[in-house]
């Protein structure tokens, strides 16, 4: 797989896992020690995303959601699918 591809996976995916992991630490999921390393962590990958997108094309930015959005799609579907066989 060509460089451009994982980098273009990671930048598409990590955003999608900061969000997730945003909505955990707002229900209370993480305990104080593990809320700031995930804080720490989300900031990370926040500034990742922004040093990598800033001056991109505006091709780059679409594949990135197209990237964000498959991910979703996929982790629904997932879901949904995991629903259906835990009633067999």
């Amino acid at each position: 797989m060509k460089e451009e591809t994982k980098l273009l996976a990671v930048v598409g995916v990590l955003p999608v896992i900061a969000d997730f992991l945003e909505d955990l630490v707002e229900t209370g999921r993480f305990k104080r020690d593990a809320k700031v390393h995930v804080g720490n962590l989300i900031a990370h990958i926040r500034r990742l995303d922004t040093k990598i997108m800033t001056g991109a094309d505006v091709d780059v930015v679409e594949q990135q959601i197209d990237v964000q959005r498959a991910f979703r799609q996929w982790l629904l579907k997932s879901e949904e699918y995991n629903n259906e066989t835990e009633d067999l």
